[in-house]
């Protein structure tokens, strides 16, 4: 593109450009005849095989004409057969004309193709075509000799003749279907073909067209580029000047699109307070339109009380230079044309190079953000109130719950217990108590949710389990009167998972039961985990319990074993990095050795180190019994 843009306009260049076009011209011609020439090429064959496909059906016709009347020289009678003997001849001939269409047809079309694979299908049916017309020559042979007296023959010759039709029918139903598929197929090819030669047509020519364009104006562009140049230079001086002037013109728009469609208002002042524009925001803002405020004093926009202020800075930078409200913005009062007034907040700054000296004034009302933010002073006001009503409920939750279990359990020496709570109190809970036949009897509940829930549910364990410690009845039925209270008063969604232990006199077994808390596990005082007592009951304040439910489970107990029941806060406590306690880690301090079976204070000294003394992430309980020997 480089060579045509420096083309000159001169006798060279035209030459070459004439070869080029002819040449060009003449490549297009001989693509269009070759293209030509191809499609009739293309028509001719389809036509000779659409010709070779209705011979083949014709031929068809034919041979079932000749079975037909073949059987009807066989069955007529005498005044009849001289018919079908005439129409018997016609058709033989007819097949035998066929024939030789068919053979022609098929030389054309070979000489027009450079190699000719031999069709196996067409040779096959040209036997069968070849056994039909000798059996139908038989059959003339027969009724020329005058033998039609002789059904035998003839019916031989039709059952012959009838075989070999079938065999023929289904070969050439094939044939002919083969030559359809191979003619839509070279269709569909030829088109494909047709229309890439078309492309590639359109393609040469478009760039034929393109280069040709190209070439021609550049010439056209070299022949009057001098009197453009001229054209320019007389012009520049000009031009230069306009642009200037609209330059100039526009930048004055520009700036004063950009003033009127902000959202504050922009004022500017000179030094005696006289303003010199007033922008569209403005005059929303205030009231007054622009040809009204301009070489008005700015108090106009201030309440009365609020000038002296105005005055005073006015003054201050008369005398100092430079007063603290310019560069910087301070809140006042602004009033509109109807004298009514609304907070705003002005920030003023002096336009540098100015002659005679301006100050920008930018005022955003503050009304809306006024009301925002007294708004906002309310609603903290009334959040800061609920919560301090929720911390006083949870206050006398927390009395609640620690007055219940407090009244609800007696100082046992063998009982040891640690209470964790995730919040203000624990949602965990531990009852013990003497029976009337000298046992022990320890509840850890465990309540689902905290706080107000959980004590809730405290109310009615604590009352039931004391009733129950008084009468001595058993852990069974303490369990199903807990159950079905809590399911009476809790309601749906908060249950409680528990472990009840009963340890009798002897201190030689012990009756539990676990409904909803991880295994209770007793161990020996040489750290060997001797039973593992798994959740064989649904949470209480779930459903009813059934009859054969209610059972506990017996384990036998020896001097210095120890009993422990804990929730499920205690393995899944979790430290900095999201790393759980976990249950092997628990049952790694349970393994170690202690002739007093006391192992409470390792394992909380573990479990706070792990988390490190953080708040836990849920309530945390571990209850231990030892067992001592005595009471």
């Amino acid at each position: 593109m480089d060579v045509i843009r420096t083309l000159e306009l001169d006798a060279p260049a035209v030459k070459s450009f004439k070869k080029y076009y002819i040449f060009s011209t003449l490549a297009l011609i001989l693509f269009v005849l070759l293209e030509q020439v191809y499609q009739d090429f293309i028509h001719k064959q389809e036509y000779l095989d659409a010709q070779r496909i209705h011979l083949y059906q014709k031929q068809a016709s034919v041979n079932g004409g000749l079975l037909t009347n073949l059987l009807a020289l066989r069955e007529g009678d005498l005044a009849t057969r001289d018919v079908v003997h005439r129409q018997f001849l016609s058709l033989i001939k007819q097949s035998k004309l066929l024939q030789t269409e068919l053979k022609a047809v098929k030389q054309q079309r070979h000489q027009n193709q450079t190699t000719q694979r031999v069709d196996k299908a067409e040779l096959l049916v040209t036997s069968y075509v070849n056994q039909l017309l000798s059996s139908a020559n038989q059959a003339m042979i027969i009724v020329e000799a005058g033998q039609l007296g002789d059904n035998a023959q003839l019916s031989a010759l039709y059952e012959e003749m009838l075989l070999n039709y079938r065999l023929y029918q289904d070969s050439n139903g094939h044939l002919i279907e083969r030559l359809s598929y191979n003619l839509q197929a070279d269709g569909y090819a030829h088109r494909r073909i047709l229309w890439l030669v078309i492309s590639i047509f359109m393609m040469l020519v478009l760039t034929i067209g393109t280069v040709s364009y190209r070439i021609v104006k550049a010439l056209a562009q070299t022949q009057n580029k001098l009197v453009e140049q001229e054209s320019q230079r007389r012009k520049k001086n000009d031009q230069d000047m306009l642009d200037q002037m609209a330059l100039m013109h526009a930048g004055q728009m520009k700036m004063r699109s950009i003033l009127d469609s902000t959202v504050d208002s922009i004022i500017t002042i000179t030094l005696d307070g006289r303003i010199d524009s007033f922008n569209k925001a403005a005059e929303k803002m205030f009231g007054y339109s622009a040809s009204e405020m301009i070489g008005q004093n700015v108090k106009l926009l201030i309440p009365e009380g609020y000038d002296q202020e105005h005055d005073g800075h006015s003054n201050n930078y008369k005398n100092a230079g430079e007063p603290k409200s310019v560069g910087s913005g301070r809140e006042l009062v602004g009033q509109c044309k109807d004298k009514s007034k609304f907070p705003v907040y002005l920030s003023v700054s002096e336009v540098p190079d100015s002659e005679p000296r301006l100050f920008t004034g930018i005022v955003s009302d503050m009304t809306e953000h006024k009301k925002s933010s007294d708004k906002l002073k309310q609603l903290l006001t009334e959040l800061r109130s609920k919560q301090a009503q929720l911390e006083q409920e949870e206050k006398i939750a927390a009395y609640v719950f620690s007055t219940i279990t407090a009244n609800s359990n007696h100082t046992l020496p063998q009982l040891a217990s640690w209470i964790v709570p995730m919040g203000t109190f624990s949602g965990d809970m531990m009852l013990s108590g003497l029976l009337p036949s000298g046992a022990t009897r320890v509840v850890l509940c465990d309540f689902t949710g905290h706080g107000l829930p959980a004590a809730l549910g405290a109310m009615p364990v604590s009352s039931v389990h004391r009733a129950m410690i008084k009468s001595g009845l058993p852990l069974e039925t303490l369990m199903g009167e807990l159950n079905d209270k809590l399911k009476e008063l809790l309601p749906t969604g908060i249950f409680c998972c528990i472990v009840g232990i009963d340890v009798d006199a002897i201190r030689s077994r012990a009756h539990i039961w676990n409904a909803g808390l991880p295994e209770v596990l007793v161990v020996s005082k040489s750290g060997l985990i001797k039973h593992r007592i798994k959740s064989t009951h649904l949470p209480l304040g779930v459903v009813k319990y059934k009859a054969d439910e209610m059972h506990c489970i017996d384990v036998a107990l020896e001097v210095g074993d120890s009993i422990y029941a804990y929730s499920d806060g205690l393995t899944e406590a979790e430290n900095s990095d999201g790393e759980m306690f976990g249950q092997q880690r628990f049952e790694e301090l349970l393994s170690v050795a202690v002739e007093d079976g006391d192992r409470m204070a390792s394992i909380q000294n573990m479990v706070n180190v792990h988390i490190n003394n953080s708040p836990p992430r849920d309530d945390l309980s571990l209850l231990q019994i030892k067992n001592t020997g005595h009471g």
